[in-house]
């Protein structure tokens, strides 16, 4: 299947390694607004030619896809004019910056007959399904699903992986950046999300930078937000929390899974195995991430790799998009709840559209 990617940024880079591990996968062509920067990113993935235009693209013969790796506030234009030139799209989340941008696209690629993919990696972690494998079967009384995203902004830019425009306003701040993907979470292991309420503070920036959510269900489970990007160590755990007090948790994006129950600490044993517990896990975290450090030199970063081929199989066997664009859409919604809960000080109610 031939794709053309949009975009030639640090995510950009994910997606190829993703694609040249797959045999039935060629990209054939990148656009930047940059061409410099395409010319650049083509010769070193091998890619046979480089736009500055990407409307370019889109006269290439037999596209199995867009790739879209841009900026939030460029999303709807690229989605809508690949639309009407008949190419189905995958695209970086967030999906727009409002849930009206994203109805927009969903309704001119249903007007075109073309499919709609967001590119919420972090369910198709292995540990996260088995995360929710858990938080489904039928021994578990799911009560709560917790999200904790806490990292430093300036350690992230200078690694090359946050730029000052995560911080604008307009492209929804941290929330947007960071809590698209708890937000896609969120809406798959709470199915009945119903109100909102988030406080927090702009510690650092001039948006919020350090806030929790809370969201409650019809059916009287709960979830929890937690995140940060003014953290001096970084620290993304989810965690499943059934009715007896089970607490089973697994931490990105190394990869472990950790039960653990609440209990009282009654004893020296308990207040032992309480610790050796908490020993465990620090080791197994650590062992992970040694390696992952090891393995990870030109290997794809599975989230997207599992994404991204599940999207090329959707597309060849004609089913729904792993992550579709009203996935996407509901996301953005929840977002604007939270960021209307953050500003006015009061719980918001949801529900999708």
């Amino acid at each position: 299947m031939k794709v053309g990617l949009i975009g030639c940024g640090n995510v950009a880079s994910l997606h190829m390694r993703a694609y040249k591990a797959m045999k039935n996968v060629d990209v054939v062509a990148v656009s930047d607004t940059d061409i410099n920067k395409a010319k650049a990113f083509a010769k070193l993935y091998e890619v046979d030619k480089a736009f500055s235009n990407y409307m370019d693209l889109f006269d290439i013969k037999d596209l199995g896809f867009i790739d879209m790796c841009t900026p939030t506030f460029t999303h709807e234009s690229i989605v809508r004019d690949a639309a009407k030139s008949g190419h189905n799209v995958l695209m970086e989340k967030p999906m727009g910056r409002n849930s009206k941008e994203c109805e927009r696209m969903i309704e001119e690629s249903r007007k075109h007959g073309t499919q709609l993919c967001v590119c919420h990696n972090q369910l198709f972690y292995p540990h996260v399904q088995h995360l929710k494998s858990i938080a489904d079967s039928e021994g578990f009384d799911l009560k709560s699903f917790r999200t904790f995203h806490n990292e430093n902004f300036e350690f992230l830019k200078a690694q090359g992986w946050a730029h000052s425009w995560n911080l604008s306003p307009e492209n929804g701040g941290i929330l947007w950046e960071v809590g698209c993907h708890l937000a896609y979470l969120q809406l798959h292991f709470l199915k009945d999300i119903e109100e909102v309420y988030a406080l927090g503070v702009k510690a650092k920036y001039k948006v919020w930078d350090d806030f929790v959510v809370l969201l409650r269900t019809s059916s009287q489970r709960y979830g929890i937000m937690t995140i940060s990007w003014v953290a001096q160590e970084p620290d993304i755990m989810y965690e499943v929390i059934d009715s007896n007090g089970k607490r089973v948790q697994t931490f990105l994006p190394y990869g472990y899974i950790i039960e653990r129950t609440q209990q009282a600490l009654g004893s020296v044993a308990d207040v032992a195995r309480s610790y050796f517990t908490d020993e465990k896990r620090l080791f197994k975290k650590w062992m992970k991430f040694a390696k992952y450090q090891v393995k990870k030199l030109g290997k794809p970063q599975i989230g997207h790799y599992y994404l991204i081929r599940s999207y090329v199989e959707s597309l060849e066997k004609g089913s729904p998009s792993p992550v579709t664009g009203e996935d996407g859409r509901n996301a953005i919604k929840l977002l604007e709840c939270i960021e209307d809960s953050l500003n006015e000080q009061r719980a918001v109610s949801y529900s999708p559209l």
